[in-house]
């Protein structure tokens, strides 16, 4: 009988390999094989999480997942780009966009360990909390 991991050191392990250079399909082959085997197949998605903070933590590679109430421009992509990598001090950044209209306009930014909320949706909801 297999021992049970945890979630946690599977993450660890995953980071560690990407680090060193193995490859993510590799690597995804592995952890679908592990969690099959022991019957953690409903955790998947909270490992990937877990993996994208380890790497995060590790300044390898920060995600970026940005909500906006329209499409961004292209320079503000890049600037949004520059920007996180500036901040985070992260090796690579990616982002993964998405348009919400209830954020009004401006902004959202989330990576695994920080939140940027320059939506009008925020303000206006600061403004109520002040009357």
């Amino acid at each position: 009988m297999m021992n049970k991991v945890s979630r946690r050191s599977l993450a660890v392990w995953a980071a560690d390999q990407l680090s060193l250079g193995a490859s993510a399909s590799s690597v995804a082959r592995q952890l679908a094989a592990v969690l099959s085997q022991s019957g953690m197949n409903e955790q998947a998605q909270f490992l990937i999480n877990d993996i994208v903070w380890e790497l995060e933590q590790r300044k390898e590679l920060v995600v970026g997942r940005v909500t906006s109430a329209h499409k961004l421009s292209q320079p503000l992509e890049s600037e949004l780009l520059s920007e996180i990598k500036k901040v985070t001090k992260a090796k690579h950044v990616t982002l993964e966009k998405n348009i919400d209209k209830s954020v009004l306009g401006g902004l959202r930014v989330e990576t695994a360990s920080r939140v940027w909320d320059y939506s009008v949706a925020r303000k206006l909801s600061e403004l109520r909390e002040v009357r």
